[in-house]
């Protein structure tokens, strides 16, 4: 082979290594751009605080919870979700699956009643949830079927449950992650609601807060089917 063409070939080569090194970021700057667009981030909720459950390690997804102060708004839910997933992607660049649980105050943390859930799997953004309408509220409630927007009272008797044992929050958790952590599907969302009168913790809240049990079961549940009411619907 003629040596200036060999020389060509060689320098070429070089070029090319020295181009794909300087164009990767830049490409990888691109891709996040396409993720997660100025316009998607708008409304995010400051103070926001998340918490890494599980750091995706084993091929398994990344699994979060986002937790903003208390009286979130409809239009807030999914730029809260899209800042949440841009902060888990940056801190794990590698990951093609993040999920993040979506929170008002703590105490629906715990008791995994949430407001969305956002995710990002093999570069796609998904956000569902969301809070429901006050048509639909006074709808169920016509029919009898309870539901309603925390007051700071219901977040303290939540609390107040859920402090009192951890199995309760744990199995909760599960559940939802089960229900709405993997990925797309109907949610069978009965399941969730179910609270016995015999769970020991919920006569314990009852007792310490002066009230009757099937008074507090009837708030969580009523507070539960507000968050619940939306799982699982595309934001």
């Amino acid at each position: 082979m003629d040596k200036k063409l060999i020389a060509f070939m060689v320098i070429a080569a070089v070029l090319g290594v020295g181009l794909g090194v300087y164009r990767s970021p830049a490409r990888k700057q691109g891709a996040a751009q396409d993720l997660f667009p100025p316009e998607k981030l708008q409304g995010y909720v400051t103070d926001t605080h998340i918490k890494v459950v599980d750091d995706g390690k084993g091929g398994r997804p990344v699994v979060a919870t986002a937790v903003t102060p208390y009286g979130i708004k409809p239009a807030q839910v999914s730029p809260t979700g899209y800042g949440a997933l841009l902060a888990l992607h940056r801190q794990f660049p590698k990951s093609d699956w993040i999920s993040v649980f979506i929170a008002e105050d703590s105490a629906m943390a715990e008791a995994s009643n949430w407001v969305g859930v956002a995710e990002l799997r093999i570069g796609k953004v998904v956000i569902t949830g969301g809070v429901p309408t006050q048509a639909q509220i006074d709808s169920l409630n016509k029919s009898g079927i309870l539901v309603r927007r925390p007051s700071p009272a219901d977040l303290k008797l939540t609390a107040t449950v859920f402090d009192s044992t951890g199995s309760l929050t744990a199995a909760r958790w599960d559940l939802s992650q089960t229900l709405m952590g993997a990925g797309s599907g109907r949610i069978d969302k009965s399941h969730f609601l179910s609270l016995s009168l015999e769970t020991s913790p919920l006569h314990a809240a009852a007792k310490a807060l002066g009230k009757d049990p099937k008074e507090v079961q009837s708030t969580l549940l009523s507070v539960t089917r507000y968050y619940w009411l939306n799982a699982g619907e595309l934001l």
